[in-house]
Order: structure tokens, then sequence, then C-alpha cells
């Protein structure tokens, strides 16, 4: 901690992310002075939203403009506690809609005027959930694509195919029947 105390009105100062230390959780920022040439801070933690029993983990990026607390004016003790749009990374939207946007360009989104939820991932991207107590989900849903379940399957309504069904190897659409006797008879199992 530096003994050395600038401009009292340098408090709170503007600053640009240079270098990102993701071991450590520590980065550096530049600081443009008004007196003098560009600065840089020691490495610094970078401000979260939250750090106890929940934690968020969320690095800044370089070029990422933040707000700098100096006490003092010492940019030695400084607190990086929020980041400002800037010309590189310009505000994102210019409506209601709150996202999170991460850089390969996954977004995760809420639009409250359409109470609307969305998740897009970019192409191959993986997605996971894990919860072993069970999961509900209330309401109509689609599927596009393929669906592979690992376990029995029950229905409490009519299920409709366009296509054929098979259970174990046999089709539904177009299986024949054996021991099949006209009149009052039963037919013996699928074949």
């Amino acid at each position: 901690m530096s003994d050395h105390v600038e401009d009292p009105s340098q408090i709170l100062r503007v600053g640009k992310v240079v270098g990102v230390d993701l071991e450590t959780a520590l980065c550096t920022v530049q600081i443009g002075d008004p007196d003098a040439e560009d600065v840089e801070t020691a490495e610094i933690q970078w401000g979260v939203i939250r750090a106890g029993e929940t934690i968020v983990w969320s690095p800044p990026s370089p070029g990422e403009q933040i707000l700098l607390f100096c006490p003092g004016g010492d940019i030695a003790q400084a607190i990086p506690f929020g980041a400002l749009y800037s010309t590189e990374f310009p505000a994102p939207g210019s409506d209601g809609r709150e996202f999170i946007r991460f850089g390969d360009g996954a977004e995760i989104g809420y639009d409250p005027g359409e109470h609307h939820y969305d998740i897009t991932l970019p192409a191959d991207a993986t997605a996971h959930i894990e919860a072993t107590g069970g999961l509900s989900i209330h309401g109509d849903v689609t599927i596009d694509g393929d669906v592979l379940i690992e376990g029995d399957t029950q229905a409490n309504g009519t299920i409709d195919a366009t296509g054929d069904v098979t259970g174990n190897g046999t089709s539904l659409h177009s299986h024949t029947h054996s021991g099949v006797t006209s009149g009052g008879g039963t037919s013996g199992p699928p074949v």
C-alpha cells in the first residue's frame, strides 16, 4: 500500500483493462493521467457483484472500460467497481430486453415487455442440466431434433406419430400376426 496521496479530486477514475490473470483473479488497469503519460495500476482484484456463499465469476476483458475507486486519489489502492460502455465495447441493446452476451456469441436474455426468456448458443455448443431431484416443465414443449431417453418412459395421454413406431425391433405400422383364425379367434403375438 502506498503512502503517497495523489490529488483527492482523483478519487474516482476511469480506466481500461490492459491485462487479466485468470489464475490469480487479478487485472491491470491503464489510467489516463491529465498531467502526464498514461499510468498502469499494479495487479488488482476486479470488482464482482457477489463474493460470499453466492459467488459470481465473470472476468473482465482486455479493453473493457471500468470505474476505479482510488482512496485519497492513490491508484496504488485502486479498487475497480463497475464497467462502463466504451467505443471498443458499446452498449449492445436499445430496448427493454435484458441480456448477458458472452465472447463466443452465446446469449441469455429476458424481455419483460414480451414475457419471453431465451437462450441462444453458438453452433456446436452443448448444454447440460443436472437435477438429481428431478426436473419439471409446466407448459407445452416443442423439440426440433432427435431425442434419446435413457430410462423408462410413461405417457398419461395419447401418443400420435406420423412415422413408424417400433418396440424391441418390431414395427407397429407393418408387423404381421401369426396364428390368426377366422371368426372369434385371437391372434398370436406380433412377429
